[in-house]
């Protein structure tokens, strides 16, 4: 009997490992392709002085069903006709999404979710630093490209409750 019980538990925890690893597979999934829209708050002062601009950022996956990829992040000023082009590493894990850019600094995106308006996707959300946890902006981005456009998900996804003392 102990030995069933055993073999039913490490059965349990198998699952939810591999439901874990699913959810954030087909985030990624959900991610790829390009978005355009608006980052409202320090974000754009932080890194440049100013905050009137546009944001397109793009992800694509490393592979199949891989949980992150790289990507870019363009901004533009239209009042000043500044136009910057950062480049970022991307991940999902544990239904957190962790940017790397070039320059060093790394986002955490936080709070967001992704659902179905008309027929555009669309991906809202929080980016905070990722080691000072300080909030930088929200964000509102619709999606314009998708290579898996036949087959995305008609579903929303939302990030779970995150615990303060949560790590990577």
């Amino acid at each position: 009997m102990y030995a069933y019980t055993k073999m039913i538990m490490a059965a349990m925890v198998m699952m939810l490992a591999f439901t874990s690893c699913d959810e954030d597979a087909a985030l990624a999934y959900d991610l790829e392709g390009v978005w355009q829209g608006s980052i409202v708050g320090e974000y754009y002062h932080h890194r440049y002085g100013d905050n009137d601009y546009d944001t397109e950022i793009m992800f694509s996956q490393r592979g199949s069903w891989y949980n992150g990829g790289t990507g870019y992040e363009i901004d533009r000023n239209y009042r000043t006709g500044r136009y910057t082009k950062n480049y970022f590493e991307w991940s999902v894990s544990r239904g957190r999404i962790y940017l790397r850019y070039d320059d060093g600094s790394e986002v955490v995106i936080r709070d967001f979710e992704t659902y179905w308006m008309g027929h555009k996707m669309r991906f809202r959300g929080y980016f905070d630093d990722r080691y000072t946890g300080e909030a930088l902006a929200s964000f509102n981005l619709v999606k314009v490209e998708s290579p898996n456009e036949t087959y995305d998900y008609f579903y929303s996804r939302q990030a779970p409750a995150m615990d303060e003392n949560e790590e990577e």
